[in-house]
């Protein structure tokens, strides 16, 4: 009984490190803690004394809405990073256009004849 409430516990503390590492767009911790917390999940779920337990559909539900508190962080990331990039794309273009204008092409170009 007591290993279900550690692990629904140790559950939601790994989604709001999650959570967390989202914020802070640290992609490398982000993906460590989310494989910590899929395992977490997994042996909950195949854990016996924890089906048993008459919280569990509540404990299922708070990790539910933890899952959607992460889906929509994850989505507003994805947002901010491709408007960042969209941003980065306009700002290239711009510069490129400098770098077009800013080229000093020669006086006295000598024409080449096709005829040879």
């Amino acid at each position: 009984m007591a290993e279900a409430r550690d692990a629904c516990g140790r559950i939601l503390g790994l989604g709001r490190e999650e959570l967390a590492s989202i914020g802070d767009r640290d992609t490398e911790r982000l993906a460590s803690v989310l494989r910590e917390r899929e395992e977490a999940i997994t042996m909950f779920m195949n854990d016996e004394t924890a089906r048993k337990d008459d919280a569990f559909l509540d404990k299922l539900e708070r990790i539910r809405d933890m899952n959607a508190m992460l889906g929509h962080e994850a989505r507003k990331l994805h947002q901010s990073l491709k408007e960042e990039l969209i941003k980065l794309r306009m700002e290239n273009k711009r510069i490129s256009g400098y770098r077009n204008g800013a080229t000093i092409t020669p006086l006295g170009r000598q024409v080449v004849s096709r005829k040879g």
